[in-house]
């Protein structure tokens, strides 16, 4: 299923629900005016219930505002953190429905509702609706959040090569660096050389990335067995190992090489 459906549905879902609570609310509008023996007009019914309407976007436009790290650094108590939630979410609320219900009025009706009196009818009979409705979406959408449970990731501690019968298990603090041989990887230890199935890409994500790193689309070293890097003067390094031998470090790889180095260094 594509990433589209699943909001498609859920939009749908949220439009048939608007539209039976305006039925429901004009309805209930219906039968009041019957009560009470006055007029009724649908139009000015469906215009006062738009409020609904409104209650989702703004509800999930602060909910978004809210999940910044500004605001959770600031706001670090999720009480507070609703507190100031269903305050904002109510007044920004009560203003888009005073002005909204003025412009909509303005344009479609014979008579213009205006804002300063619609804001005082929304505040003296409906602002309980309001606290009540966000109160209850505070704490639906803000929640503490449990701190992550780190995972110890497990890096390999020996890598095991060869082919057919034969067998070498290797210590990964042995090897020196570890070169691509397409269509194998070339693990490089002790001035040997032994042949691996397996690609630089996938090896990397099994090494300790605090040891390991690579310098060069096709080289990974070990930077523990890392003595020296000289500039070319063009981007690029040379990098020199404790067996004397030399390596080319790609300008591509500079940054994470130098701040590994420098890691490792201050370790």
């Amino acid at each position: 299923m594509t990433p589209e459906k699943p909001r498609i549905k859920a939009t749908l879902k949220y439009l048939v629900v608007l539209v039976l609570v305006l039925l429901v609310t004009i309805f209930q509008d219906y039968l009041s005016s019957r009560y009470n023996d006055y007029s009724f007009y649908a139009s000015e019914s469906f215009l006062f219930n738009t409020f609904w309407i409104l209650i989702l976007p703004v509800a999930f436009l602060f909910n978004w505002l809210f999940q910044k790290d500004s605001v959770n650094k600031k706001l670090p108590n999720p009480f507070v953190k609703r507190l100031f939630f269903v305050l904002l979410t109510t007044l920004i609320h009560i203003l888009l429905f005073a002005s909204l219900i003025n412009l909509i009025s303005a344009l479609f009706y014979k008579h213009t509702f205006g804002f300063l009196r619609n804001l005082n009818y929304t505040i003296s009979e409906d602002l309980y609706k309001y606290l009540l409705i966000y109160s209850v979406i505070s704490l639906v959408l803000i929640r503490k959040k449990k701190p992550a449970q780190s995972e110890k990731l497990q890096y390999l501690e020996q890598l095991v090569v060869g082919s057919g019968r034969t067998k070498i298990a290797i210590r990964t603090s042995d090897i020196s660096y570890i070169s691509a041989a397409s269509p194998y990887i070339a693990i490089h230890y002790d001035d040997k050389k032994q042949l691996h199935t397996a690609t630089l890409k996938s090896i990397l994500k099994e090494l300790n990335p605090a040891r390991f790193v690579q310098i060069h689309k096709s080289t990974i070293v070990n930077i523990s067995h890392v003595t020296s890097f000289k500039s070319r003067l063009n981007g690029d390094y040379d990098v020199l190992l404790s067996n004397k031998q030399e390596l080319r470090l790609s300008r591509n790889y500079v940054d994470n090489f130098k701040e590994k180095i420098s890691m490792s260094s201050s370790s």
